[in-house]
């Protein structure tokens, strides 16, 4: 029944109350009345609230397709210049009459069109996850992870790198580009936060049915209030101030873990690093709603002596 059905009835219900002659001296056939019309204007600003919350839902919806179009459109229009840069930055390398000097230089421009490029990847990700499902296909974790770790050291000379449990295979189910966004922003932030360089320990572990990944740094870390919001969307720490971010990555790894059945913790104190667990289902399973994004704030427990450092 609908509101203005509820009200109609009230009325008429009122209305053969006061034509029935054996209520004609009743005292309370005023108060109904009283409350009757008291009803039904209480029923006509419902009316009103439903209507603007219907709205509401409307323009959200067109705003929400509004944005998502934006960001591929951006996305799109920002690749082609973003690629030119970076190809005319590898031949000024190239370029045997280039003084010693500028390389750096170019260097420093081809890091900020990778951070640039890597933006992009994680916004476009984020539209996807929004409309489809992790594809999943046997992968080695081991492996990815690995390579992941290689190539970050690679461009982080100031920082060590250690790993422990990739010695051997670790087939999991998912989607390796999904999950790749996951390790690599995880170890980007491990880098980035430890502007001092230090150790950055890797550890890959299996057991109950599922594979456990824990990446650990000695950075700046994080207080507990913030520890509690550090997967919010665009979410930074009251300590990241100085360090270029979007407050995605994180967002974006707790929902591609979600996605593949797993979660994800952070354990951190301010000023003694930060540890990131990442657990995943060794089977396939179904996402579950129960999945989230467990946040400790104990100090990172001391970590075992890592074996095979990267090169």
């Amino acid at each position: 029944m609908t509101m203005r059905s509820q009200e109609q009835e009230l009325r008429q219900w009122i209305e053969r109350l006061a034509q029935d002659p054996a209520n004609a001296d009743n005292p309370l056939l005023a108060e109904f009345q009283k409350l009757a019309e008291r009803h039904g204007k209480l029923l006509h600003q419902f009316r009103k609230i439903a209507k603007i919350s219907d709205r509401l839902q409307t323009e959200t919806k067109e705003m929400a397709l509004q944005q998502r179009q934006f960001v591929l459109m951006v996305s799109h229009e920002f690749r082609t210049p973003l690629a030119i840069i970076d190809s005319a930055s590898q031949l000024l390398e190239l370029e045997p009459k280039l003084p010693v000097s500028a390389m750096p230089r170019v260097g420093k421009i081809r890091n900020a069109v990778q951070r640039m490029l890597h933006l992009i990847e994680r916004c476009l990700t984020d539209e996807r996850l929004g409309t489809a499902a992790a594809r999943p296909m046997a992968f080695d974790l081991a492996a990815m992870l690995t390579g992941l770790v290689r190539d970050m050291g690679a461009s982080a000379a100031g920082h060590r790198f250690e790993l422990q449990g990739v010695d051997r295979p670790v087939p999991i189910p998912g989607d390796r580009d999904l999950l790749t966004v996951v390790f690599s922003n995880l170890l980007e932030n491990a880098v980035k936060y430890s502007p001092k360089g230090g150790t950055i320990r890797l550890d890959l572990s299996t057991g109950e049915g599922q594979v456990t990944v824990r990446v650990a740094d000695e950075g700046i870390g994080v207080n507990a209030a913030d520890a509690a919001r550090l997967f919010d969307k665009y979410f930074r720490a009251s300590n990241a101030a100085g360090t270029t971010g979007a407050g995605l990555g994180l967002h974006l790894a707790r929902c591609i873990v979600e996605t593949h059945g797993g979660g994800i913790a952070v354990a951190s104190q301010l000023g003694q690093g930060a540890a990131f667990t990442v657990r995943l289902p060794l089977a396939r399973t179904a996402p579950t709603q129960a999945a989230s994004a467990a946040v400790a704030t104990e100090p990172p427990v001391a970590e075992p002596h890592m074996t095979e450092p990267a090169s």
